[in-house]
């Protein structure tokens, strides 16, 4: 292997011996031979450890990390950003795995476009193993003709944020220039789940440049008992830190207007879906509710929201002032607006678009 590899895969093993042979296997088989791999484990009750040391006595280009417990995966990226040696960075989840042709195809592409900052790919969804990937829920932010040339990181977050666009702000679905995650101080929030979701807005809008490859490398193992999919209260409260934390990024920053106009959708949309729909908050009760959004509208919350709501669409706008009422404690409001009227109607318009 040469002094510095083109990438580095950071591999997050917390607590999934059940998953991290498949997640081992999917690094330890690339195509690209000359990387190396981080494997970050937290302390764990299983067999994590164990399995990475294995990889690592019968593969040199992996290395093994034994960390405290931290709660969430933040602490492996930022480990990774601070101790990479390869040109990328690539991060993987234990629990989820690497298409063989992923270094491969993405060397291939940096051949064509040079050095980029972020270079960002597609992934699909998918519960087990066996499923059959051709037919699993693609993951992307981008279309197929975004896929030539080379663009900023805001134009980006414009192709992203398209009418009808969702932003998957995944942090595995980018390969990141190490140096510019490193000089830019691009840390993401240590103990926090849902830490991309505030990340990638950041560090894309400060992408010089930015290119998309349109194949699927990633794969992203959907399982009930994942830390990100009970929707317990932890989830809430850490959304509502990372919520402030694009609020001030959004007051303290020039941002196009456009932008603006996207994000206000966006993140306000995110966080009605995670207080009021009845899947994702049937665990949350009101008292939790309360505590929550009296937490982001704390000084200068309320202000910044505001400032930011008037740009996001009718419905939204409507939610606001249900929002600041939940927050004072008079929570049943807000939650017929959005179990009558908010989420049908979101529906509703969902069908008509795809229909």
């Amino acid at each position: 292997m040469s002094s510095r590899p083109l990438f580095t895969v950071i591999l997050s093993g917390y607590q999934t011996e059940p998953y991290l042979p498949r997640a081992l296997e999917s690094v330890a088989t690339q195509t690209f031979r000359e990387f190396e791999a981080i494997c970050y484990v937290e302390e764990s009750t299983d067999n994590s450890l164990a399995l990475c040391r294995e990889q690592a006595r019968k593969d040199p280009r992996f290395e093994v990390v034994s960390a405290p417990k931290s709660g969430a995966v933040a602490s492996t990226r930022n480990y990774a950003i601070d101790h990479a040696k390869g040109e990328y960075l690539v991060v993987l989840d234990g629990d989820d795995w690497l298409m063989e042709r992923q270094l491969e195809r993405l060397a291939q592409k940096l051949r064509e476009t040079g050095r980029v900052d972020i270079l960002a790919f597609a992934g699909v969804s998918t519960p087990d193993e066996t499923a059959d990937l051709t037919k699993a829920p693609r993951l992307t932010n981008f279309r197929p003709e975004d896929a030539a040339g080379v663009f900023s990181g805001v134009e980006a977050l414009r192709r992203a944020g398209r009418p009808g666009g969702q932003f998957r702000s995944y942090t595995w679905l980018c390969a990141y220039r190490t140096a510019f995650l490193r000089e830019r101080r691009f840390y993401q929030t240590a103990g926090k789940l849902m830490e991309d979701f505030e990340w990638a807005p950041r560090v894309w809008f400060a992408a010089e440049k930015f290119a998309y490859v349109d194949e699927v490398f990633y794969v992203y193992r959907r399982r009930a008992n994942s830390l990100t999919t009970e929707h317990s209260p932890r989830l809430v409260f850490d959304l509502m830190s990372q919520v402030r934390s694009l609020l001030a990024f959004a007051a303290d920053t020039a941002l196009p207007g456009d932008l603006l106009d996207i994000w206000s959708n966006q993140w306000l949309a995110i966080l009605c879906w995670f207080l009021f729909h009845p899947v994702t908050s049937r665990k949350i009760s009101n008292g939790d509710r309360r505590k929550a959004l009296a937490e982001l509208f704390a000084p200068p919350g309320a202000e910044q929201l505001r400032a930011l709501a008037r740009r996001a669409s009718a419905p939204k706008r409507a939610a606001l002032p249900l929002l600041r009422l939940a927050a004072k404690g008079i929570v049943w409001p807000a939650k017929l607006y959005f179990q009558l009227l908010y989420f049908p109607l979101s529906e509703r318009k969902g069908r008509k678009k795809n229909g």
